[in-house]
């Protein structure tokens, strides 16, 4: 479970497992794809950390 603010309806959801719709690998880790709750398919990078992307 991780929090996320959609690029679509802009609101920040909890997103549970039910929800992951795949996992690619990526330079730094991985890039989690799921469907957030307006139903708006989003991904999220994961994996080590960046400076320019830290947890809020």
């Amino acid at each position: 479970m991780f929090a996320h603010t959609c690029t679509v309806c802009s609101e920040r959801y909890l997103i549970f497992p039910s929800q992951l719709t795949g996992v690619s690998p990526a330079e730094d880790g991985f890039v989690i794809g799921f469907e957030c709750w307006c139903g708006a398919a989003q991904t999220e990078p994961a994996g080590r950390r960046t400076a320019d992307h830290r947890a809020a």
